[in-house]
């Protein structure tokens, strides 16, 4: 049987540029994203999501206290997403459920809470996704560093096309603006410390990066094969063509400079979503080493792209959310025909690549989203808007 076409019909995001495509596209016209000085660290910068209730996005919770920041955005997010597709209970009894999300950094022992052992397990939060929406379906619960929630959205692709279930919700929220979560981070010397205001820490591709700034949200997307959709009559927002994963089996932390298996992962997916009228969103960290071989891993792969966007550089890096948070970016900026400049971008670090250092009307036909995370995991997913 041939694969069927997976189409995305509902987007659903809570993100420091806002919850609405109208706010979120908004936000972006602005020269920066709404960095802060971190009150744990001020030499360090985020980005958070101000003024997050998880009530106001999903009514009441009775499990909410079991749920880490990251991961009731990212139910939020979920709720938000089935409301945009406009799915009923009937769609929702068999659906998929995937999901890519990060460890809980402040889980400890509690004799106040019986069931402390709940904020240990990263599946906590598809287990109260699945109750509060009536999903039964296949899932799986990602905890690929960076690359989760892109894989998330590429399992969920898969299972969609090869009959698996005919709807899907995919996507992950993650949050790591913790006492915890950022000494983590300093510790392995990942953070900008060097900037003046904290709008330019990150830096993606530009000479004088120094590391990224912590960023939260959440994103899901609602995934239907072209046939559920359109016996519903629903609105579609973009396909899903191809998705691949890699692993460097090098370091732990740092890419392998050669970008060997990253290369086989981008390649694998522009193979089904061609290179033509074609925008990159990239992972684009702003940290040295990382930008320096995704730098070459797109000049060996995509040098004819008609833009390369850097969408952390506005949001600060949500960790197992990056990929879908981005998606959802780039979707809008798409249908928008608008991209913005990558923030803080003055001296690319190469000159050979089409980095946007000024916003650009474009609507592309095609965008390839990269993730490439700690431990070597690469993560690439092909999409069409359907404009």
């Amino acid at each position: 049987m041939d694969n069927r076409r997976v189409v995305v019909t509902g987007s659903g995001f809570v993100l420091p540029l806002g919850s609405s495509r109208d706010d979120v596209f908004s936000a972006l016209q602005e020269p920066h994203g709404p960095f802060v000085r971190s009150s744990t660290d001020p030499q360090v910068a985020i980005c958070p999501v101000s003024d997050f209730d998880l009530k106001s996005h999903v009514g009441r919770c009775k499990n909410a206290r079991y749920l880490t920041r990251g991961q009731q955005l990212c139910l939020a997010a979920a709720v938000r997403a089935v409301d945009d597709a406009g799915l009923g209970q009937d769609d929702l009894a068999e659906a998929g459920l995937f999901l890519g999300l990060g460890p809980n950094l402040q889980a400890r022992p509690r004799e106040d809470k019986a069931l402390w052992l709940l904020d240990y397990l990263p599946n906590t939060v598809t287990a109260v996704m699945a109750e509060m929406l009536g999903v039964h379906g296949e899932n799986l619960t990602i905890l690929t560093a960076c690359a989760a929630s892109t894989q998330a959205l590429g399992q969920a692709f898969r299972a969609v096309a090869t009959g698996l279930a005919d709807v899907a919700l995919a996507g992950g929220g993650d949050s790591r603006l913790s006492p915890e979560a950022v000494s983590a981070y300093k510790q392995a010397g990942v953070l900008a410390t060097d900037f003046k205001r904290p709008e330019l820490a990150c830096r993606p591709f530009d000479q004088g990066r120094c590391g990224f700034a912590i960023g939260e949200g959440g994103a899901v997307f609602t995934l239907e094969c072209l046939e559920h959709a359109q016996t519903r009559g629903a609105r579609i927002l973009a396909e899903i063509v191809s998705a691949s994963s890699s692993l460097d089996g090098g370091s732990l932390t740092g890419p392998d400079t050669t970008g060997q298996a990253a290369c086989t992962a981008v390649r694998r997916c522009l193979k089904e979503l061609g290179d033509e009228n074609l925008c990159v969103v990239t992972h684009g960290t702003g940290t040295f080493l990382n930008d320096t071989v995704e730098a070459d891993i797109l000049a060996r792969t995509v040098p004819q792209a008609m833009g390369i966007a850097a969408f952390k550089s506005r949001i600060g890096h949500l960790a197992a959310a990056c990929g879908c948070a981005e998606l959802a970016l780039g979707l809008i900026c798409a249908e928008q025909g608008s991209f913005p400049a990558i923030a803080g971008l003055e001296n690319p670090c190469r000159d050979d690549l089409p980095l946007l250092r000024a916003p650009m009307r474009l609507r592309p036909r095609n965008l390839l989203v990269q993730s490439f995370g700690f431990g070597g995991q690469n993560a690439c997913l092909g999409v069409r808007p359907w404009i």
